[in-house]
């Protein structure tokens, strides 16, 4: 157990070192994405789409990383139905990153805007990052909502078609559980708290890096993993390979806040542009309004943009109010696995509510 503890807080200090000494990596391969494949999808955001020009008010440019996956959906309805153009705002997709440059690519300039789960942003905090989160992104939704909405299955071989995560979890007799996933990250996140509700020992999972839910689900199905923690617009590839549905993120017993993420500038960008800030923020919720409102055409454009079969995208986060005690539940996930000491990050220190929602 000493161990294990020594290796959770080894995230933190990892963090540490990316802030300390990693912003000018990040600086260069932030600055070197732009002619990498994911950036061919710029073409296919803009195109088409209301300019900020129109809008008559001065136009502000933020950056931000490209981000053609699952979390794709806000920014795709934002620049297509002109959410982003009305609010005079002319974003820059900078190129795709990897997990560990986005981090160093806000806080050394390259790009303005990151996203982060509750878990991400408290480790960067605590690693002495100067960041804060000014709105949500993605929430699980309510019990009246369909489930392919909810933020995350989990699911295994078809040869334990029928059984509950309970009896797949007996059928290891103790063993070790692989399943996709890197801490800090929903995946860990959310199973270690269906594990919880469901009175199992989260111990008994070891996690494994996957690049894509596509690249988990494969694992699966070859036999090299035991559970692959995917998202929705993945559902349904899972569902045709006849994947065993073990559990999704509803079973956490923690709400809306079982899918929370983030987007987060850096301090300093908060002082000196709350103007900006707002913008986005108005911007992006009305894009999730719309995205929660209006799911056939927002899986549609979220399809034709990652170029996957997407039978539904994420929830998204519309409260008139920003509702930041849904952050604690990942805060306190970290202090029971070890890798925040108790009280060392309050979710005050990760979110302003300083703007109008």
């Amino acid at each position: 157990m000493a161990l294990e503890k020594k290796q959770r807080f080894i995230i933190i200090g990892g963090i540490a070192l990316v802030i300390a000494g990693g912003i000018g990596v990040g600086a260069y391969y932030g600055r070197t994405q732009d002619t990498i494949a994911g950036a061919a999808g710029l073409k296919d955001l803009k195109s088409g789409a209301p300019a900020a020009s129109d809008s008559g008010k001065n136009i502000i440019t933020l950056k931000v990383d490209t981000q053609k996956n699952c979390s794709s959906t806000p920014w795709v309805v934002a620049e297509k139905k002109g959410f982003f153009a009305a609010e005079g705002l002319n974003i820059q997709y900078t190129g795709e990153l990897t997990t560990a440059q986005k981090l160093p690519s806000v806080l050394n300039g390259t790009n303005d805007i990151g996203t982060a789960l509750p878990n991400a942003l408290a480790t960067f905090v605590a690693g002495g990052a100067k960041i804060k989160a000014v709105t949500l992104k993605e929430v699980d939704p309510p019990d009246n909502v369909d489930p392919k909405f909810r933020h995350m299955r989990f699911v295994a071989s078809t040869k334990f078609e029928g059984k509950t995560l309970k009896e797949f979890v007996e059928s290891k007799k103790g063993g070790k559980i692989t399943v996709s996933g890197t801490a800090p990250s929903c995946n860990t996140f959310i199973l270690n708290q269906i594990f919880r509700h469901a009175g199992l020992d989260p111990s008994q999972i070891t996690y494994v890096t996957f690049d894509t839910d596509t690249a988990a689900i494969q694992a699966v199905q070859q036999g090299n993993l035991d559970i692959a923690g995917i998202h929705p617009p993945f559902y349904k590839l899972a569902a045709d390979s006849k994947l065993t549905l073990l559990a999704d993120s509803n079973d956490t017993g923690l709400g809306s806040a079982s899918g929370v993420s983030t987007y987060y500038f850096t301090e300093k960008f908060i002082q000196e542009n709350p103007e900006a800030v707002q913008r986005f923020v108005t911007a992006i919720e009305k894009a999730q309004e719309w995205a929660n409102a209006n799911t056939e055409e927002s899986v549609k454009l979220t399809a034709e943009y990652i170029g996957q079969p997407v039978n539904a995208t994420h929830y998204f986060y519309t409260d008139a109010k920003l509702s930041t005690d849904l952050l604690q539940p990942w805060v306190d996930d970290l202090v029971q696995a070890g890798a925040l000491k108790k009280d060392q990050v309050k979710v005050a220190d990760l979110v302003t509510t300083q703007f109008k929602h």
